[in-house]
């Protein structure tokens, strides 16, 4: 970085200067955090993946494939994330400041940069160190394959992060290609024989026990020639796209700040713009079908977050099926799963969200606050059974495992999953009685609480998967978190407005 770009910076630092007493603080609490939460999920990940469950996922014939399809994933994400949200990312003032100057962009934009890589880099290294470590300490790979893969996994974090940049710059782009590498990837984890011939199936080929050097030097030369494009990538970067991504970025961390995450995550909501001439609002005779069709209609506007919502439930469906599958962590794929379910819903749930935040204002359209939430309940609950089903019966078809159980399970989850999303909608603004200090002889937890309410359908989804994937085995924790899930949204209901 030049002394020019160096000198911007430190200015804009300098406001908010530290004392020895505030670093000392961070200090202080960095290594608390430490101790208290990063020790010990540290430990109970190791034990996961370490376990005979664990092993087993890991040395199972088809973890080479899969390892494929994530990279491909891993990719594709990152090209689609740059459209919104790229590396290059400055507080809106500096990046106005500095995009307008005649400083070059792979100058001023460095830092955010290798920033962002680093952090990228450093998780992929540690997810195929897990993986590595977990096949070695049972003998399954020897230590020299391990390490080629954790090579391999770092050399992936660092094209994630350019591909990443290439998203910032090129956004129109981004979905086609990103498409591209979905596609491809699942072709190439459906035909090994393609491997050798594609960056994902590099990666698939570095996968301990059938690890080849010649796949770890062609994965460094792409890596090395990716690496060398980035100064011109990132003096390609646009103005209005720099400031407009800091501008957005900046009013979602504050929203995040407040833990109001459900409006920092609408400012990257897509507008709609397909079908716009379409009417929504038909005059037909069943009351239901007029608000089904409204919803459908609305989803089909923004294509993409209702493709990528379809997907999510499909995934979910997929995860939910392998949890009945024998030697696999049915508790964990049930609680992936009901994480990815919630998340998929939020696109199909647009109507939900309407209908809960007039509920509490005179009524709009002559029917009452119940018949009007329960209506637009109608389109999400449709599709989430239409794609459960449908992916439920292909995968336990696929995978030989009985079709009942699955069926039952994701439905239930699907449905719990519906109820949570209800129950954020009428959540609300932060209660101002969880803004009191909760001392306790380990600290305030005021924190935690607060952070527990901002993310209680988060949590509870994913508790409600873990149960669904235990239904038959331990049916009274399915039930009481659905019993927990209508309860709580009974009293927001009751306590709306």
């Amino acid at each position: 970085m030049t002394s020019r770009a160096s000198a911007a910076i430190g200015i804009w630092r300098a406001r908010n200067v530290r004392t020895s007493g505030d670093r000392a603080f961070l200090v202080y609490m960095a290594v608390m955090v430490a101790l208290v939460t990063v020790a010990p999920v540290a430990r109970a990940v190791w034990l996961s993946v370490s376990s005979a469950e664990g092993i087993a996922v890991f040395a199972s014939a088809a973890a080479p494939g899969v390892t494929v399809l994530a990279a491909a994933g891993l990719w594709a994400g990152a090209l689609l994330l740059g459209r919104d949200r790229g590396p290059a990312l400055l507080p809106p003032f500096p990046t106005h400041a500095l995009a307008t100057s005649d400083l070059p962009r792979s100058d001023t934009f460095r830092g955010p940069v290798l920033r962002a890589g680093a952090l990228v880099t450093a998780l992929t290294t540690l997810a195929a160190g897990l993986i590595g470590g977990s096949l070695t300490s049972s003998g399954l790979a020897d230590p020299l394959g391990a390490a080629m893969f954790i090579a391999a996994g770092a050399l992936v974090g660092i094209i994630a992060t350019v591909v990443w940049l290439a998203g910032q710059v090129f956004p129109r782009a981004a979905v086609p290609v990103a498409l591209g590498v979905l596609a491809l990837g699942a072709v190439t984890a459906a035909v090994p024989v393609m491997q050798p011939f594609t960056p994902w199936g590099w990666v698939g080929l570095a996968y301990p026990g059938s690890g080849s050097p010649h796949t770890l030097v062609a994965l460094t030369a792409l890596t090395a020639a990716l690496v060398a494009a980035v100064p011109v990538l990132m003096n390609r970067l646009g103005l209005v796209e720099l400031t407009a991504q800091a501008a957005r970025w900046d009013s979602a961390t504050t929203h995040a700040t407040g833990m109001d995450f459900g409006a920092a995550a609408t400012i990257y909501q897509g507008r709609p713009h397909l079908g716009r001439r379409l009417r929504a609002v038909r005059p037909i005779r069943h009351r239901s079908a007029v608000f089904l069709i409204r919803d459908a209609i609305g989803a089909v506007r923004t294509p993409g977050r209702l493709i990528v919502g379809i997907l999510a439930l499909a995934t979910a469906g997929t995860l939910i099926t392998l949890a009945f599958a024998p030697a696999t962590p049915g508790w964990a794929l049930g609680a992936a799963a009901g994480l990815i379910l919630f998340a998929g819903l939020g696109p199909l749930t647009d109507g939900i969200r309407h209908a809960a935040s007039v509920a509490a204002d005179f009524p709009l359209y002559g029917i009452s606050d119940e018949h009007l939430l329960a209506s637009h309940t109608l389109f999400p609950l449709a599709v989430t059974v239409v794609v459960l089903l449908a992916v439920v019966v292909v995968c336990s078809i696929v995978a030989g495992i009985g079709a009942a159980a699955p069926i039952v399970s994701s439905l239930a989850l699907g449905l719990l999953a519906l109820i949570a999303r209800v129950g954020n909608a009428l959540k609300g603004p932060l209660p101002p009685a969880l803004l009191t200090p909760i001392p306790t002889p380990m600290g305030d937890l005021g924190a935690a609480v607060r952070m527990t309410w901002a993310l209680d359908g988060v949590l509870l989804a994913a508790l409600a998967g873990a149960a669904a994937a235990l239904a038959f085995e331990s049916p009274v924790l399915l039930i009481g978190v659905a019993v927990t899930l209508i309860g709580v949204g009974i009293n927001r209901w009751r306590h709306r407005g």
